[in-house]
């Protein structure tokens, strides 16, 4: 137990003995009653503070803090207060609790009930052995009673078959009227004995349940005690601890509004979703989210550097590489990129406005952090090689003092959920871009490539191969989009192959070799090569209108050389 420095703190209690002869008053409050005066959640825990005011006399006085949640951290527990008074001592204690204390009594009665029920149960098991071994020998005298029996030279007996006349049959008469009712009379005690049994079973079975449920109630009541010395007068404490079961995450609501007069509108609403299961329910709390969160995220897939080297002829060709002409089976070429992981950490503080209630039943309870109004700008992706979809991100400005923490989004076009997205961790003013999925509406036709092979020099002979790869866009959208194509254009160290990009013709910002235009920047209509010479081919295309790309490249290498590629990333 942490005590403040703000309030004195004496600690020989036989001073205040001597001092204060008169006996304590004592003022007992539940932990639970105590109103809050915040909830600060962490991704791990939660910091709470409750306030109490008190009305002290002259003298010792004692505040006792009942029923402490079982989830709080007792090393976390401090005590600060303010008014005219004296903090002598600080205590937290663990007791039994008052259901307890009777529980012992209870566990005494229910020993003895089961005592009493086993006896009867052990009586009626008698009575149905017996009743089952009278059975047995009815039905013996029955056989037997049906035949006469001869002895065997080995020992065993053998029923002959009755001989009938006038004497017998009476006899058997009367045997079977015997038999009848005793058969019967013995069936219907065996019944009895049975429901006499399941009875005792019932009992039983709720005795245990009941001690069960008992043994669970024997808790202990774990409660804060406050010794302070007063003139009299109110106080104010400030009971602070710390809980273990308790964690919040971001998630958001992204709403597009798509009108054809006054362009995409968007709106960004951040909440906090605050599971916790501590045994407190936090009613009207004021609420802190400290965010603390990794998150991983999935984005659209990259091309990785298409590498050109020579082989050896008689070397063989293993894997995903492929000779030069040769094309992958579905129009592929190498396996897709694997999601990449992002981890963040951002230390930041949000104040929810009003007042939360967040009971104790692990649920997620989503409180609002901000709404954001943005404006959004579309951008259409597309790689071919890869994948025959069209991408549809947006790239926002975060224009608020708030930083957006890695989570899941929803978004809503013109108010109907259209996809799941996520969010990166993002900055005030930054500008980010996530997925909107897949647009439908725009099309992408990859058609098969050409490939010219021919033979050229005189006197040092080369082969040249001219690849064509034509990439048609249509759109069928009322509006006019912005797409930008990324194919391969093969790269090589080799000095032994010479590559040309004849279409696009770029100038020379575009063959500079730039970062990649996956940032949150919007592109500029036009082609130019990547840092991983990959082409990026930005195009306006009008609505219910197709435009066509035409990639060519030619490459040049030695006659007796065989050229194979491989895609790095």
């Amino acid at each position: 137990i942490v005590v403040t420095p703000r309030i004195r703190k004496v600690d020989l209690q036989t001073v205040i003995a001597q001092m204060f002869p008169q006996p304590k008053k004592i003022h007992n409050f539940n932990l639970y009653d105590i109103p809050f005066a915040s909830v600060t959640v962490f991704n791990n825990g939660a910091d709470i503070r409750r306030t109490l005011k008190a009305e002290l006399e002259s003298g010792l006085n004692e505040i006792i803090i009942e029923n402490v949640t079982e989830d709080a951290i007792a090393e976390s527990m401090r005590i600060d207060g303010r008014g005219d008074a004296i903090i002598h001592d600080v205590q937290f204690s663990q007791k039994p609790s008052k259901l307890h204390q009777s529980y012992s009594e209870k566990v005494d009665e229910i020993k003895e009930e089961r005592k009493k029920i086993r006896q009867e149960k052990e009586a009626i098991e008698d009575e149905q052995k017996a009743l089952k071994r009278l059975l047995d020998i009815l039905e013996g005298v029955a056989v037997r009673t049906s035949g006469s029996i001869s002895h065997q030279s080995d020992g065993s007996e053998e029923i002959l078959p009755l001989a009938f006349n006038d004497e017998s049959l009476t006899n058997l008469s009367k045997f079977f009227n015997f038999y009848k009712g005793n058969f019967l009379d013995i069936h219907q005690k065996l019944r009895e004995a049975n429901e006499k049994m399941r009875v005792l079973d019932e009992k039983l079975k709720k005795l245990n349940s009941d001690g069960s449920s008992d043994q669970k109630c024997e808790k202990t009541t774990r409660n804060i005690s406050v010794l302070l010395e007063s003139f009299g007068g109110v106080v104010v404490l400030d009971i602070c601890y710390q809980v273990k079961s308790a964690n919040w995450y971001p998630a958001y609501e992204i709403c597009f509004n798509s009108n054809s007069t006054q362009g995409n509108t968007m709106k960004l609403n951040y909440y906090a979703k605050i599971e916790q299961s501590t045994g407190e329910d936090w009613i009207d709390a004021p609420l802190t989210i400290n965010t603390v969160r990794p998150s991983t995220d999935f984005t659209i897939p990259k091309l990785g550097t298409k590498i050109a080297f020579l082989s050896r002829p008689s070397q063989p060709v293993f894997g995903n590489t492929t000779l030069f002409g040769t094309r992958p089976n579905g129009g592929t070429l190498g396996t897709a990129a694997s999601p990449n992981v992002f981890s963040s950490a951002t230390n930041s503080v949000f104040k929810i406005e009003r007042p939360a209630t967040i009971p104790s039943d692990s649920g997620g309870h989503k409180v609002m952090i901000t709404s954001i109004n943005m404006q959004p700008t579309m951008r259409h992706e597309a790689i071919p090689a890869k994948s025959g979809n069209v991408f549809l991100s947006a790239s926002v400005l975060n224009s608020s003092l708030f930083p957006l923490i890695p989570g899941e989004a929803s978004v809503y076009l013109n108010n109907i959920f259209i996809a799941k997205s996520s969010v990166k961790a993002v900055s005030p003013n930054e500008r980010f871009i996530f997925s909107l999925g897949i647009d439908h509406a725009v099309k992408v036709d990859y058609k098969p490539a050409l490939e010219f092979t021919e033979k050229i020099g005189t006197i040092a002979k080369w082969s040249s191969i001219t690849h064509e790869q034509k990439i048609i866009i249509k759109n069928t959208k009322d509006e006019r989009i912005l797409i930008t194509v990324h194919e391969h254009v093969p790269k090589t160290n080799d000095e032994k192959i010479k590559v040309n990009l004849i279409s696009p013709v770029l100038d020379a910002k575009g063959a500079e070799g730039a970062e990649s235009q996956d940032s949150a920047d919007t592109p500029s209509p036009g082609a130019r090569l990547n840092s991983a010479h990959n082409l990026e081919w930005t195009v306006e295309v009008e609505p219910h209108q197709e435009s066509e790309l035409l990639v060519k490249w030619s490459m040049e290498y030695p006659i007796e050389a065989i050229v194979s590629f491989r895609e790095q990333f």
